[in-house]
């Protein structure tokens, strides 16, 4: 299986997301939109330049805000896409590697992009702050 990881303070931020030290956290850094900011456009962008069309899935390390209930989801678009991002729930409050899926999906289905070559952009936005990104990757599970 071919991976390609960033982590997620080296990705693009912007609105409120923020940079956090935490030794717990893979390079000491994770990020998040702080407790009670609430959320609006606030998005990460971590760009990855891949060499060989394929069938990709999206994971990450995350980890759970401290309000399990309601700092646990993203909206994740790959390529700007879908507009409004897939919605993507996770338990947990210490940093764990996960599988991004659909959690609209009462099956929950993974996330899976057909990509061609070059460049493409996986975007983690806010949909409940204080929810923890840690790192993303790229995983090719097919051709």
């Amino acid at each position: 299986m071919f991976r390609i990881r960033i982590e997620a303070e080296d990705c693009e931020l912007s609105g409120r997301f923020e940079r956090v030290d935490d030794p717990l956290a893979s390079g000491g850094t994770f990020v998040a939109v702080p407790e009670e900011a609430n959320c609006e456009s606030d998005r990460v962008d971590c760009s990855f330049e891949i060499g060989e069309a394929g069938t990709y899935q999206i994971r990450a390390r995350v980890a759970t805000g401290p309000d399990e209930s309601t700092d646990n989801s993203f909206l994740v678009r790959m390529d700007h896409e879908p507009e409004l991002g897939t919605r993507y729930d996770f338990n947990g409050t210490e940093f764990h590697e996960d599988y991004v899926h659909d959690s609209e999906d009462a099956t929950g289905l993974l996330l899976k992009f057909e990509l061609d070559p070059g460049m493409h952009i996986v975007s983690f936005g806010c949909r409940e702050d204080a929810a923890r990104l840690d790192w993303v990757e790229l995983v090719r599970i097919g051709p």
